[in-house]
């Protein structure tokens, strides 16, 4: 192994039109010599092709583990709503609450068929080891036994909090223990969920439920008059100013809560996509069996009636692989996929009468570029082609009174695989209750984040350590879906390539070779941290250094100092010699560096 240590890490992370590394070796013999970094540019050519060879064929769910009784609080084991997924505790010991942590599923349950009365927040360990805590009230306040739940670090001290919907207020806050924080807002609603986003920007998070805004202690930043989205409003950059509006059903408010727009429909729930491509999102709600897609001036662009009736929360995603969003539904009797246009491109029968408001979520299980459906009605959780609606699963088993929850989509034992949360209830049908997390027999589905933080879910609306972004990075630029599962490293179907180049080589008067070698990522997807390393002929690591993550069509210079003693034979420089990184090329890794190179 290396007896000198890294010299470092030089970041060269710019735009791929806008750096080139040097590509400069000093001539044998030459002392004192500086490794440095040319200004000049050139381009990281990306390749297009990179990306997953589909594992089709292979769709095999099973119950990694289940969730069905309530330690402290026996009874309150039913689950009519839809969960959370987040990190809570510092289960590694590394003094962080982050994304290497094992995830906690948070979710409110009922008892004894008491689904519109106060209920019990349950933390549970997403390895299936059991509760972490559970809790029936807040400094005296109820949390609402169907309602959502939302997990954020929303005051920005490194520690997430889980936000609630109250019987007596609108929204309970608790700490990551279930202990009592805050209480706020005066307009309380039973099914709603709070959604988590920093409106102007200033690094503390504002906790969003319906039409009132809190601050992150708490207190009422503001209240609306009109569209509360049913309770599931979110934030959204509409005209990327940096300030985030919020998104109410048939609403748009200014950050500052100033009405924007009513688009004139019914108030509903809602999500958000770039049907047309242009750059600008369009807004879309669910109400009164109607769907509705709106410009981001207010004006709607069309309206269709929800295949079967009714209509819970839209789902965005490319579900054909045609490069276009579009949106999933559930109605009464039918789940239906409607294009862009307003066109519908196919409907499945399913069974939901008792709310017909249901919501579904959606993933590229196989990386061939479509997003499956997830979705479960009243006694069945389906699986559907995301192209062309053929049934891939069924699982009889689940059962459920309905209300508005979907199942959720994330690695929730942080086990590098993606498993499917699914809440069931027995209030009307005979079936499963609690929690059950279903995984892949053969372990082929493609990665996913380790959260899923709210009911208005989309992909950067949270980073991955649970923090709120106090300027997200638009959703439909990069990944234009909405209560979709992925990462946020790429499409589901594309990969990082990394690949060692431009090396320099400098000779030290104390008998050391400073080397400098340019990581670039040639790949579609961006990676995540890596390791590189030089190494002799036999495999020996002479010197190793880290690089953080490395996005698409960028490079990192990783800097290495190597002793002549450590330099035996023919020397190489191996990214990602750790093999972490999933790539589409595994063999394009390793940079000669050739014999020692001074005089």
């Amino acid at each position: 192994m290396a007896r000198n240590a890294a010299l470092g890490l030089v970041l060269a992370a710019l735009g791929c039109q806008d750096y080139k590394l040097n590509n400069h070796t000093e001539h044998p013999g030459d002392t004192a010599a500086e490794c440095v970094l040319d200004p000049a540019t050139t381009d990281v050519e990306v390749d297009s092709t990179c990306l997953v060879v589909p594992i089709v064929g292979t769709f095999t769910p099973v119950v990694e583990w289940q969730w069905a009784a309530n330690d402290d609080y026996p009874g309150f084991d039913d689950i009519m709503s839809t969960p959370a997924v987040g990190n809570l505790t510092d289960d590694n010991g590394d003094g962080d609450i982050d994304e290497l942590d094992i995830p906690e599923v948070v979710t409110a349950s009922f008892a004894n068929g008491q689904y519109t009365s106060a209920g019990t927040i349950t933390a549970i360990s997403g390895d299936g080891a059991g509760q972490r805590w559970s809790v029936s009230e807040s400094g005296g306040y109820h949390p609402a036994s169907s309602g959502g739940v939302a997990i954020g670090d929303i005051d920005a001290d490194g520690i997430p909090e889980v936000c609630f919907a109250g019987i007596e207020v609108s929204v309970i806050c608790v700490t990551n223990h279930g202990t009592p924080k805050w209480t706020g807002g005066a307009a309380p609603y039973a099914y709603g969920a709070p959604a988590f986003g920093d409106l102007d920007g200033d690094g503390m998070s504002e906790v969003i439920f319906g039409n009132t805004v809190l601050n992150a202690d708490g207190t009422l930043r503001w209240q609306g008059a009109s569209g509360a989205g049913y309770w599931f409003s979110f934030p959204i950059d509409v005209d990327q100013d940096g300030r985030q509006e919020v998104f109410a059903g048939n609403t748009l408010y200014g950050y500052d809560g100033t009405p924007l727009w009513n688009d004139g429909t019914c108030d509903g729930m809602g999500a958000a996509g770039d049907f047309d491509l242009d750059g600008i999102p369009e807004l879309v709600h669910t109400c009164s069996s109607t769907v509705t897609v709106t410009n981001a001036d207010g004006t709607v662009r069309w309206q269709v009636a929800v295949p079967g009736g009714g209509g819970g929360p839209p789902t965005v995603a490319d579900f054909d692989d045609d490069g276009m969003a579009e949106i999933g539904v559930a109605g009464a009797s039918m789940y239906s996929v409607i294009d862009g246009d307003g066109t519908v491109l196919w409907s499945q029968p399913v069974q939901d009468y008792s709310s017909s408001v249901t919501g579904s979520s959606v993933f590229d299980f196989e990386g061939d570029g479509a997003a499956d459906v997830v979705y479960a009605d009243e006694i069945t959780l389906w699986v559907y082609d995301g192209a062309t609606g053929a049934v891939k699963f069924i699982e009889d088993q689940h059962a459920s009174g309905t209300l508005f929850e979907y199942p959720l989509i994330v690695d929730v034992d942080n086990d590098g695989q993606t498993e499917i949360v699914l809440p069931s209830n027995n209030y009307a049908y005979e079936g499963w209750n609690g929690i059950t997390v279903l995984g892949d027999l053969d372990g082929s589905w493609r990665p996913s984040r380790t959260i899923w933080n709210q009911f208005a879910y989309s992909i950067s609306n949270v980073n991955d350590d649970g923090s709120i972004p106090a300027t997200p990075e638009p959703n439909w630029e990069r990944w234009n879906n909405f209560r979709a599962g992925g990462t946020t490293l790429g499409n589901s179907d594309e990969l990082a390539n990394l690949v060692p180049a431009d090396p320099q080589l400098c000779c030290n008067d104390d008998g050391t070779v400073d080397v400098i070698v340019q990581i670039q990522n040639v790949g579609l997807a961006d990676s995540t941290a890596f390791t590189s390393g030089v190494y002799d002929p036999g495999g020996n690591q002479v010197a190793s250094g880290s690089a953080l993550t490395l996005l698409s069509c960028n490079a990192q210079a990783l800097a290495f100092s190597v002793a002549e003693a450590d330099w035996r034979g023919s020397l190489s420089v191996w990214a990602d010699d750790s093999a972490r990184i999933e790539e589409c090329n595994e063999d394009d890794n390793v940079l000669d560096l050739g014999t020692w190179p001074c005089e």
